[in-house]
């Protein structure tokens, strides 16, 4: 028979196996919206715990390594419930295949989802007014608070 000295071990095993196993996050699917004339959007739902997400990509060319992206950007804020990298400059077509990986940080730590690929299709875009409804003033928003302005003609 064990004594209680030698099963404390054993209860402290069996604590951090059953804690250990509740620490495993899974990061939430990606949304790929695709924007029109140009742009896309990825992004994620906002949870509670999330503190980071972080988005890596390359349209048409697969990644060989995880330094190896035309995109990297770690987005610090979530904005109406979700976690989103926005690229305003990149015009897809209806073909492209955009690669990616995508990160959240839940609960101080780092969790991934790699290999994640969106196939652009026919009806996959949305309109955007680039002229806004303000008269063309546009606000470049970074971490929640307007940066500057972009007037468009």
């Amino acid at each position: 028979m064990m004594s209680q000295t030698s099963k404390f071990p054993v209860y402290v095993l069996l604590i951090a196996i059953s804690v250990g196993g509740s620490l495993s996050y899974d990061v939430p699917k990606a949304t790929v919206k695709v924007n029109s004339p140009k742009g896309f959007e990825v992004s994620i739902p906002n949870e509670p715990g999330i503190s980071l997400f972080a988005f890596h990509g390359k349209v048409n060319e697969e990644m060989d390594d995880l330094s190896d992206q035309t995109w990297a950007a770690d987005i610090v804020s979530s904005r109406n419930g979700r976690w989103t990298y926005r690229n305003r400059n990149q015009k897809l077509q209806p073909g492209d295949v955009l690669y990616y990986w995508t990160t959240a940080r839940y609960h101080g730590v780092d969790y991934h989802n790699y290999n994640q690929v969106h196939v652009v299709g026919q009806g996959d875009s949305q309109r955007i007014d680039v002229n806004g409804s303000n008269g063309g003033r546009q606000p470049i928003v970074a971490n929640g608070h307007n940066t500057f302005n972009i007037f468009v003609q």
